[in-house]
């Protein structure tokens, strides 16, 4: 009985023991398993925190639009251990979903068509080309469903899903993807796709949420180099335009041409950087002197690039036409054929005899002259017809275009301007109008040409409020001494 006891017992022992080897065992497994686990999560963060660097130092760098896209594309499938990733963004009109990346090994996530697909079971450069070169349109597709959506998808079977229309089924293969749209804020930019082999990955519900956290930080990097571009673009855009500018102003007279028996100056504003206005004097060969001022329809870039064409176009023609009035038909021929259909000149030219006995001009469509009388203490505008230059190819032109004679007595103050002046508005939307320009012309005529510029200056400025206006501003001022 003792024997039997003693039996039971030790039986008892090793199954107590086995018991204990087991659980250790168990607990050892359940150890090293969450210790792998814990590894790979550690892994997977790394994998993030350097992929989430190199976007941080790739902005600071101002890398390339196409490095930029590269890196995403590659870092995210780093981060997910992925064989293959996209990146489609939306396109300028909004319409489409442009790729800017696609890897070599990333399986069609848009549909194929036969052509295609049966180039590429022969020739995976051709399959790739299409890929990289085919817009989708927002709402179509795999891609564009998601885009619309705004919803970040795991696709266990890409060959299933009902999305994937087209003759590209033997292509999708057995793949699994995870497929997410890219925004920032309210901007929405495009959508990242990464590829996997079901039997060599497969994304699971963890994978999900760091994969949704990929697309929000690849989103984020975006939006900032896009700002980075769109600053660094504006600012190269200025640079241009300051120094469009500074040449701009070098083509204006820098100082009045000295001229017996005149006193002459001549100032121009520009509204914005570049200005659509310009004034010239013009030395010709018997003695006489050519002054001009002409308005460009429209402001900016395009503007200033017809006043300096207009500039050397009248330059070239007024040393051999024997009038203003030539001078200005053969400007208008010149630069007909190369001023769009909604822009037009007005200008003046005018050339004062050598000896001060008289004046001739020709008006192209530009504000009427106005010439302050010493003698009499008032204001005479001076009326002459004229066609704007570059709204009719000459005939017409040349017709209405005449020449106008006229004299001035010693004293006598002749005011050239642009409609910056007399359209210049306060804060009711009045404008300054003519009867102001009369005004201060006859009240600073005698004080000479300068003071008839900057006391017109001085006075737009006030009657707006000291607000610039919208218009350049530009006046020439002849007096006969």
């Amino acid at each position: 009985m003792n024997t039997f006891l003693i039996v039971i017992l030790l039986l008892f022992l090793v199954a107590a023991v086995l018991l204990l080897v087991r659980a250790n065992r168990l607990k050892n497994e359940a150890i090293t398993r969450l210790l792998k686990e814990e590894q790979a999560i550690v892994e997977e963060e790394r994998r993030m925190f350097s992929f989430l660097h190199d976007l941080g130092e790739a902005i600071s760098r101002e890398d390339s639009q196409s490095a930029m896209y590269r890196l995403i594309v590659e870092g995210a499938m780093k981060v997910m251990e992925s064989t293959g990733g996209a990146l489609y963004l939306l396109d300028g009109a909004g319409r489409s979903l442009v790729p800017r990346h696609h890897s070599e090994k990333c399986v069609p996530l848009v549909s194929v068509p036969e052509r295609i697909a049966g180039m590429a079971r022969s020739n995976r450069n051709a399959l790739l080309s299409f890929l990289r070169l085919h817009p989708v349109p927002v709402g179509e597709d795999l891609v564009g469903d998601v885009f619309a959506q705004q919803k970040v998808e795991i696709i266990q079977d890409l060959v299933a899903d009902p999305r994937l229309r087209g003759h590209g089924g033997s292509l999708h293969g057995s793949t699994t993807v995870m497929i997410g749209p890219m925004s920032s804020g309210n901007r929405r930019l495009g959508v990242l796709a990464l590829t996997s082999p079901k039997d060599g990955r497969s994304y699971n519900s963890n994978d999900f949420e760091v994969f949704r956290s990929v697309v929000e930080q690849c989103a984020f990097a975006l939006a900032n180099a896009m700002a980075h571009q769109d600053a660094a673009e504006k600012k190269q855009i200025e640079m241009e335009l300051r120094s469009a500018s500074e040449i701009q102003r070098i083509l204006l007279p820098d100082q009045a041409p000295q001229m017996p028996g005149f006193k002459i100056a001549g100032k121009n504003i520009p509204a914005r950087v570049l200005s659509g206005d310009y004034f010239d004097y013009i030395s010709l060969a018997d003695g006489s002197l050519g002054v001009s001022i002409a308005d460009v329809s429209g402001k900016g870039t395009a503007a200033a690039i017809i006043t300096a064409m207009c500039r050397s176009a009248l330059r070239f023609s007024a040393a051999g036409c024997a009038s203003p009035s030539a001078t200005l038909a053969a400007v208008n021929r010149l630069l007909y054929p190369d001023i769009r259909e909604d822009m037009f000149i007005t200008m003046i030219y005018l050339v004062a005899a050598a000896d001060g006995s008289g004046f001739t001009l020709a008006r192209a469509g530009h504000n009427r002259p106005l010439v302050w009388r010493k003698e009499s203490g008032k204001v005479e505008t001076l009326n002459s017809g004229g066609l704007a230059v570059g709204i009719d190819k000459g005939n017409v032109f040349e017709r209405v275009t005449k020449d106008l004679q006229f004299q001035m007595a010693a004293g006598d103050t002749l005011l050239l301007y642009t409609d910056g002046v007399n359209e210049a508005l306060d804060s009711l939307g009045e404008e300054f109008g003519e009867e102001r320009i009369h005004q201060v012309l006859a009240r600073l005529a005698p004080q000479g040409p300068a003071a008839v510029i900057d006391g017109l200056i001085s006075e737009v400025d006030r009657f707006c409020g000291g607000r610039r206006g919208h218009d350049d501003i530009t006046l020439v001022v002849l007096q006969k001494t």
